[in-house]
């Protein structure tokens, strides 16, 4: 069985990282080609954008490349009269692409790990870098809803952990009881500190005599507690999830019955999508000629990189379909999976 692991093993893995490198060099060259004028005059500046490319570009070629591996790997094994070699000495089906199918797997996990990590906001950074320059980007104004407090805030500095011009109303019962304002805001120790402000504290009753619009100026003052930074970012831009501040996320906006939709479908692509490599690897694996004596392996190798090509594309106008409403998430994304894998499966059994 070792014997058995370190050929195909080492077959794919090679055919693999042969693809994948070449697939994001060919994605890297053309969006410099079309970006080129648009790059800020700096090196370091250069050297990061085409690295955050570069990981913004592995959710496309990553799946790609899993499948390409496969077949090339594959289709030489065929042509060497090496696979009908493994099946004369016992081998199923099953334990040949058992193997393949596992590092196809393996990479899958890897991909959804490094999407825990700030490899997620690739894309955000590299858009910042053609858009403004600048690695760090300030964000517009945005209004937001924690609790019964609502807050606006007139600019977010991404990535600085603050806020400049913050105002938060206070609700209680329906009606405004008060509001803070504060020329900046600092997050520490999973709090925002708002500095050099004051609180307004409406009156009670409006009625001639009673006590009036009270003010207190104040200098540093604790609010909007596990309310963070990431968080706040995402919901005024809707861009740059990574899977942590998808659960943080979910956690605040469900406290306050806003819809979650959106990060639903973010969830899914990172987590759900890049499994249809190995499914769409195992369905086109038992479709495979033993020898090639009566076949012609390239029309094979053609046929299955079409697939794969319309397979992807359904998926992906799928997902587009999804984000835009017109489809359900569970419907765009995770069915089509679930069609994959139990047709997989059903191959698998069948050739068990």
């Amino acid at each position: 069985m070792w014997i058995l692991f370190r050929f195909l093993s080492g077959l794919y893995l090679k055919n693999f990282f042969i693809i994948f490198f070449s697939l994001l060099s060919f994605y890297i060259g053309i969006d410099l080609l079309v970006n080129f004028n648009s790059l800020p005059h700096s090196a370091n500046l250069t050297l990061l954008y085409i690295f955050f490319l570069m990981c913004s570009a592995i959710a496309y070629v990553l799946p790609l490349s899993l499948v390409f591996a496969f077949v090339l790997a594959f289709i030489s094994m065929i042509r060497a009269n090496e696979l009908v070699s493994l099946y004369a000495l016992g081998l199923s089906k099953n334990k040949v692409i058992f193997f393949p199918f596992l590092w196809a797997v393996f990479f899958c996990f890897v991909f959804i790990g490094l999407n825990f990590t700030s490899f997620a906001y690739a894309s955000q950074y590299k858009s910042s870098i053609i858009r403004n320059g600048t690695l760090i980007k300030q964000s517009g104004e945005a209004f937001l809803k924690l609790n019964d407090d609502f807050v606006y805030i007139q600019k977010i500095e991404n990535g600085q952990n603050a806020l400049k011009e913050v105002t938060i109303f206070h609700i209680k019962e329906g009606n405004l009881t008060s509001f803070t304002k504060a020329q900046k805001a600092e997050f520490k120790d999973n709090a925002w500190f708002l500095e050099n402000g004051s609180v307004s504290m409406l009156p009670q009753e409006y009625k001639l005599g009673a006590t009036g619009l009270e003010r207190n100026e104040f200098e540093n003052i604790q609010s909007l507690k596990d309310f963070k930074p990431k968080i706040i970012e995402n919901l005024a831009n809707q861009s740059g999830y990574s899977l942590s501040d998808i659960f943080e996320s979910f956690k605040v906006l469900r406290a306050q019955n806003i819809n979650t939709d959106n990060l639903k479908i973010v969830l899914y692509k990172f987590v759900i999508m890049p499994f249809f490599a190995p499914f769409v690897m195992l369905i086109l694996y038992f479709f495979f000629p033993v020898i090639s004596r009566f076949v012609n392996l390239a029309f094979v190798a053609f046929t299955s990189f079409v697939i794969l090509l319309l397979v992807w594309g359904m998926l992906f106008l799928l997902s587009r379909l999804s984000e835009n409403g017109v489809l359900q998430a569970e419907l765009g994304i995770i069915l089509p999976i679930i069609v994959l894998a139990f047709y997989s499966g059903f191959l698998s059994y069948k050739h068990r």
